[in-house]
């Protein structure tokens, strides 16, 4: 079936099956380097799955490059970002009175609060809410912030990639939660295995999945369980009475053995937030692992005993492959076949063992792969909410103020809008993580339904040209945040209707347009009227841009065409 007719369907609307033709190589399975041209089209579909609603400039940019090193300048480009600072007032502020005021004691505007105590004791009860509410704030800003701010790089995208992998949810402190996003900056793009040790005696992991109270007198089981089930092995197909394929259920009352006496260090949370290991909590015999762990036995490692264990665990191949299966699935499509998985995943993995889990040398092979660039890989994946308001407006000119209070205020408002859509950062609806990314048959699919797709279109019609959004369970005014005139100055050649229509929708589509759509959005932006209108008119604006009546006229097409172009089917695609 052609892909604008199951598009239609999905979402309830027809739409014209006569495509362009596409440049982008037939299916093709293997990583062999991609060979092929190099246009808006395949750069467009390697920043949309590598940065969250590229510009663009970020396009271009990538054009220019070529396909090898744009891909290794999106790794090159990655780096740990500057920690969370104060965005609230210590008094109102007239210039921007949406920032609420706080008259915290210790942290100035501006400063960071992550060097502070975790618990907050000023005298004050109420005072002390503020500030932990402005502070747990500040942390879903500043991931949001992130993302809009960071540019050429992969490194929002892989912590998003490894937030929905080691899941923890119901924080309890800032500092707690601002540790953890933290941990994942910092190994987002290196090695897996050394992430999956400093994730495990995380604080906020072993509050999560109780392994602070996990002890030789009581050995609790649930991270040891999720440590096989979901992080590394993965949990196979049954093989017979608790044997999962890849563990058995011995394996997970072991090693919750082996990770006994690790606890959040209570005596010093007054003053820092970190981890403990207490030796008389510790099982010091020996655990015997099953046939899937080729029997072998981990002997008492005192403080180190968690990191033995997690090397053991990583020389099984099962681990390889199901990290590079959950890669796949991120970055490219949820549909893994017999083929894919002998000819993609399987090398993935080998090239990840062969670089010791440095996850760069297996997840860059595929961005450079032909199956990468394949038609089936183009298009085929529904924007998860956050890939949907990032490309609904930064995407399309919006951009972020640089002053610290409107930028946190704004990136919070987004991280708000990514939570009505059910995708709440740091608040996962369980530890399997978001079920477009796991549950069969939905997947993405998960991200679109009658009540969340109508969402969607409110959100991205409002934000474009103003208006109602459902927003903290109830309905807000936005203003316009699309500065349409500079958005369209950055094509090549705005003043032709059809040339300007076909440069956006190369940009914010995975597919060139049909005719037909082209006319249907020239009918928007020129209503009845020849093409040469619209370069009359265009450039009479731009001969007199403080003209109000020459500023509202344009601009007003240009945002009906925008609005028209956000609530096509194509748009929720990448």
């Amino acid at each position: 079936m052609d892909r604008r007719s199951s598009i239609g369907k999905l979402f309830g609307k027809s739409s014209d099956t006569k495509q362009t033709e596409l440049t982008a190589p037939p299916p093709q399975a293997g990583l062999d380097p991609y060979t092929g041209p190099w246009t808006e089209l395949q750069a467009g579909h390697l920043m949309k799955r590598c940065t969250f609603g590229p510009d663009q400039s970020l396009i271009e940019q990538a054009i220019g490059l070529g396909v090898d090193a744009a891909v290794d300048a999106l790794f090159d480009n990655a780096k740990v970002f500057d920690p969370p600072v104060k965005y609230t007032y210590d008094e109102s502020n007239e210039e921007f009175d949406n920032v609420p005021v706080v008259n915290e004691p210790v942290v100035s505007y501006g400063e960071t609060w992550v060097n502070e105590p975790p618990i907050v004791d000023y005298g004050d009860q109420e005072l002390n809410q503020r500030v932990l509410n402005s502070r747990f704030q500040s942390v879903y800003a500043w991931t949001y912030k992130n993302i809009y701010e960071e540019g050429f790089s992969i490194m929002s995208k892989l912590w998003m990639f490894w937030h929905n992998h080691f899941v923890v949810a119901d924080f309890r402190l800032p500092l707690e939660q601002y540790q953890y996003a933290n941990v994942l900056l910092s190994h987002a793009t290196g090695n897996f295995k050394q992430l999956t040790k400093d994730i495990t005696i995380n604080p906020s992991m072993l509050r999560y999945l109780n392994g602070n109270e996990n002890n030789r007198i009581a050995p609790n089981e649930n991270y040891a369980r999720e440590l096989l089930e979901l992080f590394t092995v993965g949990k196979g197909e049954l093989a017979g009475p608790g044997d999962y394929t890849t563990f058995t259920e011995d394996d997970v009352i072991q090693i919750a053995r082996v990770l006994t006496g690790w606890i959040i260090d209570i005596f010093s949370i007054d003053t820092v937030l970190q981890s403990r290991f207490i030796l008389a909590r510790h099982d010091i015999g020996q655990k015997q692992l099953s046939h899937r762990f080729n029997n072998e036995v981990i002997s008492n490692g005192g403080e180190e005993e968690y990191s033995n264990l997690i090397d053991t665990i990583f020389n099984q191949d099962a681990v390889s492959e199901n990290i590079c299966r959950k890669l796949y699935r991120y970055f490219l499509n949820y549909e893994i076949t017999d083929t894919i998985e002998e000819e993609v995943i399987k090398p993935m993995a080998s090239i990840l063992r062969d670089n010791d889990y440095e996850i760069r040398p297996a997840l860059s092979a595929l961005l450079k792969s032909e199956h990468f660039y394949s038609s089936e890989a183009v298009g085929c994946m529904i924007k998860n909410p956050t890939d949907f308001i990032v490309s609904m407006t930064r995407g399309i000119g919006f951009e972020m103020p640089t002053d610290i209070a409107p930028s946190y205020f704004f990136s919070l408002v987004f991280n708000i809008f990514s939570a009505e859509m059910e995708m709440f950062t740091y608040n996962h609806p369980d530890v399997a993580g978001w079920k477009a990314y796991y549950q069969e048959p939905q997947y993405y699919r998960t991200w679109i339904n009658t009540y969340l797709l109508p969402r969607r279109n409110q959100s991205a019609s409002s934000f474009v040209s103003g208006g109602p959004v459902a927003f903290n369970g109830g309905t807000a005014q936005v203003p316009p945040l699309i500065p349409v005139f500079d958005y369209i100055a950055n094509f090549e050649d705005p003043y032709d209707p059809n040339v300007l229509i076909d440069s956006i929708a190369n940009q914010i589509f995975s597919y060139p347009i049909t005719t037909s759509q082209r006319d249907y959005l020239k009918e928007i932006l020129i209503p009845g009227l020849p093409d040469y209108e619209w370069t009359v008119e265009y450039s009479e604006y731009l001969a007199n841009p403080d003209n109000i009546q020459l500023q509202n006229a344009v601009g007003n097409r240009l945002q009906d065409l925008l609005v028209a172009m956000v609530e096509m089917p194509e748009f929720q695609l990448m």
